[in-house]
Formats: C-alpha cells, structure tokens, sequence
C-alpha cells in the first residue's frame, strides 16, 4: 500500500526497507523510547518482516521530499472489532520538531479511519517520553491504561476528528485534500483517490 497525504508520502515497507528501518531501530536515539531495548539482528529482523508481512499489519516508510525519513504503523488489526495498534518515530534529526510526523500520523488515521473502517486505535508509550506523551494527547488519543515500562492510549474515530479537525483543515489548505491509495498485488493495481 503507498499513501499520498498532505505532502507526505507513505510506503509499505519492504524487505529491502525493513534492513534500513532495523539500522535505525538499533540507533541508540530511536532504542532508548522502545519497550524492547535490545538490538535486533539481521535474522530477527527477516522472521519479524515474514511474520507481519499481511493484511493485518501495515507498517510504512515516511517519505518527505521524497527522503525516507521514519516509520508509522497501524498493526495488530482485528477487522470484526475494528482496532488497531499505532506507532510512530522519526529517525532524521532535520524532521523532529518539525510537522512531519503530524502530516504522517494523519494521513495514515484517515486512511484507516475514514476508508478502511477502523473505529479505534491504541498506542503504547513509555513513562519517560514526554514528547511522545504529548503528541498523542494532541491528536485525541486518551490514556486508558498503565502498562509495565509506561502507558497504553486509545484514539477513537469521533475524538481523533473532532482534536483533529483544526490540523487537517489547514493541512488540507495547505496541500490539497485528496488522498491517494494504491493498492499492489502481483496481478494488479487498485488506486483510490479520496477527496
């Protein structure tokens, strides 16, 4: 799946994508806000990209200027129940601080919110990421939960577009309201524009 949102550009990750995204995973700046602390190797990497290499798990390269800059996911997708899990992190130090991450999170949120059929979105944060914290609050996402290491967040449809909708609109102002959803599979392709 590629997404094409408010200047920014989503792509699933790949098997060649997933080598650079496990070099910036093992980056002692990116490793210190995971959960799971420890490198991951060359083999782990491969059996983890086999295992949720499906339709239940989307895992994307964000693309600025056309520069990979970081990764988002939506995962752990149960369609009957419509939820989901989320995560987020920006490697190039240019794009922290910057809108990036929020274009990357909302265009993901209203693919998966508006055209996909999601209903609610949940997020684990360590205690000590302040930044990631207060991000997520941004967006609409609630905190339900204390977990061990830090706290679980819920992002229901109705509250991500009404903490949202000030974002989107001016993003969309910005760089147009459409989206574009491809779809590829070895037999075809299936595009969506969504305005």
């Amino acid at each position: 799946m590629k997404i094409v949102r408010y200047g920014i550009r989503l792509e699933n990750l790949t098997e060649q994508s997933a080598e650079m995204v496990r070099q910036w995973r093992n980056d002692d700046k990116i490793r210190q806000h995971m959960f799971y602390t420890a490198s991951i190797s060359q083999q782990q990497q491969q059996a983890w990209f086999k295992d949720i290499d499906n339709i239940n798990n989307f895992y994307f390269v964000i693309y600025s200027n056309n520069k990979p800059v970081g990764v988002i996911d939506i995962a752990a997708i149960n369609w009957s129940r419509k939820t989901a899990q989320s995560g987020l992190y920006i490697y190039e130090d240019a794009c922290i601080g910057t809108d990036v991450p929020v274009r990357a999170s909302l265009a993901m949120l209203d693919v998966f919110f508006l055209l996909l059929g999601i209903n609610k979105v949940y997020a684990k944060v360590k205690g000590d990421n302040k930044v990631a914290h207060a991000y997520n609050t941004s967006l609409g996402f609630v905190k339900v939960n204390e977990i061990e290491g830090g706290f679980e967040y819920e992002l229901s449809k109705e509250a991500y577009l009404q903490k949202a909708k000030q974002l989107r609109d001016s993003l969309m102002k910005l760089n147009g309201k459409g989206a574009t959803i491809t779809l590829q599979t070895s037999h075809k392709t299936d595009k969506w524009v969504q305005e």
